[in-house]
């Protein structure tokens, strides 16, 4: 080794389940995250740190694990780690070789630490097939550990998460006055009595029918509060049905590993293991696995089993679970659930005032739209603040949901994928908050033929809108298929 101060100890191998990214180009690694710390385990197929921390203290501390994550084409690797002390000079090179069935992979390599060891930040350098592919870096210091590092929360595995996923996620079955199901959409409890759902969800119903995943139903039509352009609602229930999942104490990162119950057609659940992947425009996280719409509102569990998030579509309602406020006494749709930039401790919410909304209150006060139609002709939509089309293929440019009136304007543009022979119109209308209609497109008639993909694209005029949110309907024939808000400010 040629250093008295150092010993690799152990080096190892994994392969990660896969999770279909997409590379920006064949022959390269991107690294997801690294992590260290000084004990590790292995779940399934995954190696994971169990105390992740960057300080590490001589005579104490007896080895230092680092783990690294990459995406990369899958198949046969080499991968290298160079170790380098405080000085800068390279002690020991670790060499694993691997075999990855997916484009996700990592190795963990392990450090020694004797009682006499170099202090300051060490760096271990990785290289896979000899690229370059990221380094972590991490501090030896002297002196003594105060014994209170909090106690390493366990990775569940997939059966356990299934479960845990399984007891937090509800079915919810939204039912006209006659009591005929119009949709199915997925939420789950945050406080004894209290269900986290999507708006749309909720949207054009006279009651809910709910179902736990144990089977239990029950119904109601009480809504704590809402909020129609940010896509939730809180229902009110029995207060002896269901109990609150545990929520996550910090928000999601790119890079996170995380799971979600998608709904199958005969009403069961199967786990999707997924990693966020990005933000959108909005700022929300996104997700590399979309969900089909009745999955909508079920909740997305980390690793060890607790709510980050909900879900809708390839992204996320805000990263971190916060605590409700006021459900009941602010103004309808006033109360804050979910946040993607800021985090606050777990605890109890506070318990909300027993005034409450019932879904007829809603109709009755133009809350509720035309509900989405679920066609397999729509692919996705974006708004942006124009069109690129140099290219082969029109884009949406400068993608966002808020826009200044110095915009200009703000473009729609919706991609079309048909799935079947039909003749159709196409058009789109905009709304304000309170739902009054304030124009559109006059309907563009198209053809639309199997595999055969297409773009629209329109642009609304920001100077004739005043500052506010409003909403979107694109339509096809008569029925909305996609729907965004944006907001105007000066």
């Amino acid at each position: 080794m040629g250093s008295p101060t150092t010993a690799l100890v152990l080096a190892a191998t994994l392969t990660l389940a896969e999770t279909g990214y997409a590379l920006q180009a064949a022959g390269r690694f991107h690294l997801v995250r690294s992590t260290s710390g000084s004990r590790g385990t292995q779940v399934g197929e995954r190696f994971v740190i169990e105390d992740p921390r960057g300080v590490f203290y001589a005579g104490q501390d007896r080895q230092v694990l680092v783990l690294f994550e990459w995406q990369g084409p899958a198949g046969r690797h080499r991968c290298e780690g160079t170790w380098k002390d405080p000085s800068g000079r390279a002690v020991f090179t670790s060499e694993s070789e691997l075999i990855s069935r997916g484009p996700r992979f990592g190795v963990y390599w392990g450090l020694s630490l004797p009682d006499v060891v170099a202090v300051g930040t060490w760096v271990l350098e990785a290289r896979v097939d000899g690229e370059p592919a990221g380094a972590h870096a991490f501090q030896i210091v002297a002196g003594q550990r105060a014994d209170t590092a909090p106690l390493a929360r366990r990775t569940l595995d997939v059966a356990e998460l299934y479960q845990r996923g399984l007891a937090a996620t509800l079915t919810i079955e939204a039912l006209d006055s006659s009591g005929a199901p119009i949709g199915v959409g997925s939420g789950l409890f945050v406080a004894p009595g209290l269900v986290l759902t999507t708006f749309g969800a909720i949207n054009a119903a006279r009651a809910v029918r709910l179902r736990t995943g144990e089977g239990r139903r029950f119904e109601t039509s009480e809504v704590a509060s809402w909020n129609r352009h940010d896509d939730w609602a809180v229902l009110r229930t029995p207060a002896a049905e269901g109990q609150p999942i545990q929520r996550a104490a910090t928000e999601m990162v790119v890079g996170d590993r995380c799971y979600f119950l998608e709904a199958q057609s005969d009403g069961s659940r199967v786990i999707v293991e997924t990693t966020v992947v990005g933000r959108s425009a909005a700022g929300d996280l996104v997700l590399n696995d979309p969900a089909n719409d009745t999955t909508h509102g079920s909740p997305v569990l980390n690793e060890h089993g607790e709510a980050a998030a909900t879900i809708a579509g390839h992204r996320l309602l805000g990263a971190t679970l916060l605590d409700i406020h006021a459900l009941g006494d602010a103004a309808p749709g006033a109360g804050a659930l979910w946040s993607s930039s800021r985090a606050r401790p777990l605890g109890p919410p506070p318990v909300p005032s027993t005034a409450s909304r019932t879904l007829q209150d809603l109709e009755n006060a133009g809350e509720f739209v035309r509900p989405l139609a679920r066609i397999p002709h729509f692919v996705q939509g974006v708004l942006g603040t124009g069109v690129e089309k140099e290219g082969p293929v029109p884009v949406a440019a400068g993608q966002r949901s808020r826009f200044s009136r110095g915009d200009g304007v703000c473009a729609v543009f919706v991609t079309w994928t048909p799935a079947r022979k039909e003749d159709a119109s196409v058009a789109f209308e905009v709304f304000n908050e309170e739902n009054r209609h304030l124009g559109g497109s006059e309907p563009r008639r198209v053809k639309l033929r199997p595999s055969q993909s297409f773009v629209h694209s329109w642009s609304i005029d920001l100077a004739r809108l005043k500052p506010g949110i409003y909403r979107v309907d694109v339509v096809l024939g008569t029925d909305p298929v996609w729907r965004p808000f944006f907001r105007v400010t000066d």
